[in-house]
């Protein structure tokens, strides 16, 4: 008897907790969904989509030219997915243009080496690699129509196999990602690593 009513008790305790997560789920704040509602693509079409500001700080003079290195590295898990870095260089891209840089004055260079390495190949190899073809190749493409130089570090390349017939012919190679960082940074780009 002791036992069917600890076994009830122990019943009724996990239906009320199971309850309870429930209900505090329902309750809970959410956090808002990746992705804008109304983005806006000043320079770059369907890449880098920004949202309406009306800040009055930090905000790119249209008379100056700026000068950036973007370490590109890091990579999505989801061959599907477009790389996140190479999508933050196009938003960055569109918020000079929205403030009124006009796109030469934008000297922007992105180098793309370790995880982020994937991004770089022809389609013919993402295929091969994952089924489907390169959801960058579109994105890279419109990086250097906006005037991006986009390249891969040559090292990297070697490392993982991938021969330079199989690189995205958009896509520039480089001796290595540390001499193109030094050469940049010794010219007064600054650096962000993305």
């Amino acid at each position: 008897m002791v036992t069917l009513l600890k076994r009830y008790w122990m019943l009724t305790a996990l239906v009320a907790a199971a309850l309870l997560m429930v209900i505090f789920a329902a309750i809970m704040p959410r956090k808002p969904e990746a992705g804008l509602d109304h983005a806006r693509f000043p320079a770059i079409e369907k890449f880098g989509g920004i949202a309406d500001r009306h800040d009055t700080v930090d905000v790119p003079d249209p008379d100056k030219h700026y000068r950036v290195i973007f370490d590109v590295v890091s990579e999505s898990d989801d061959p599907r997915i477009i790389n996140p870095g190479l999508m933050r260089v196009a938003r960055a891209v569109n918020v000079f243009a929205d403030a009124g840089v006009p796109l030469e004055n934008l000297e922007f260079v992105a180098i793309i080496h370790g995880n982020a390495t994937r991004s770089v190949v022809n389609s013919e190899l993402y295929e091969k690699w994952f089924g489907l073809e390169n959801p960058n190749v579109a994105l890279v493409s419109a990086l250097k129509k906006a005037g991006v130089q986009v390249a891969v570090c040559g090292q990297v390349l070697s490392h993982w196999k991938i021969a330079d017939s199989e690189v995205n012919d958009d896509i520039a190679i480089t001796p290595s990602a540390l001499s193109t960082l030094a050469i940049y940074g010794n010219e007064g780009y600054a650096y962000e690593r993305l």
